[in-house]
């Protein structure tokens, strides 16, 4: 990757990757509200389910948008795989939170598990290094920033998978079917959640290797 890659973006391509940049600031701003959700959870659940699905509906706009515009490029800025992919993964992150946060709702849950918001917490910290990976696409000199960055990201998810495996359990030691029949698919939506950014960390890697 030369130390200047990306600063001589046309329109379309600063188009694009910025695309990319309000996607990855929107999934900062819907783990933000998920885990105030969860931690203020009587007070902050309805206000806070109703911005995560405003964030969720910009969120699928901006991917249509980034969609047309890329068809309309005949020469793109990265590999039109690697940009189709992260604009995917970022568009189901946002769409699994915006299903936690329904769940709450439509499961009637009186009280979110403990466990739940330490999953939240690792997300919303996955998201901020997706965010800033993002940014750095076009305006880093230094591989290294983008790696460590994805670095960051999976051992977030090992942690994650800790906490689920752990959450799971303790889950299945309750006798009550349908509380855990609730909460499992809760915890199933968070996992998902913080495996498709490590999908993402994945496909910056991959542009890495590539552009190196």
């Amino acid at each position: 990757m030369p130390s200047n890659w990306l600063t001589w973006a046309r329109a379309n391509d600063k188009l694009i990757l910025g695309s990319l940049e309000k996607q990855g600031s929107i999934l900062v701003e819907a783990t933000s509200l998920l885990v105030e959700l969860l931690s203020d959870y009587e007070k902050s659940l309805s206000e806070n389910k109703d911005k995560i699905k405003e964030l969720e509906v910009k969120g699928d706009n901006i991917t249509h948008e980034f969609f047309t515009t890329l068809s309309q490029t005949f020469v793109t800025p990265l590999d039109r795989e690697d940009l189709s992919g992260l604009t995917s993964t970022i568009d189901q992150v946002l769409d699994y939170i915006d299903g936690t946060a329904d769940r709450f709702i439509l499961f009637k849950i009186k009280k979110p598990m403990s466990y739940m918001l330490e999953l939240a917490n690792l997300l919303q910290l996955s998201s901020k290094e997706i965010h800033d990976a993002l940014i750095k696409l076009y305006t880093s000199k230094k591989n290294g920033d983008l790696i460590e960055h994805c670095r960051k990201i999976k051992k977030y998810e090992r942690e994650a998978d800790h906490i689920y495996r752990k959450a799971i359990a303790e889950l299945f030691e309750i006798n009550d079917a349908v509380h855990i029949l609730k909460n499992y698919e809760i915890y199933q939506n968070l996992e998902s959640s913080i495996d498709r950014c490590m999908d993402v960390a994945d496909i910056v890697e991959d542009i890495v290797l590539k552009y190196g």
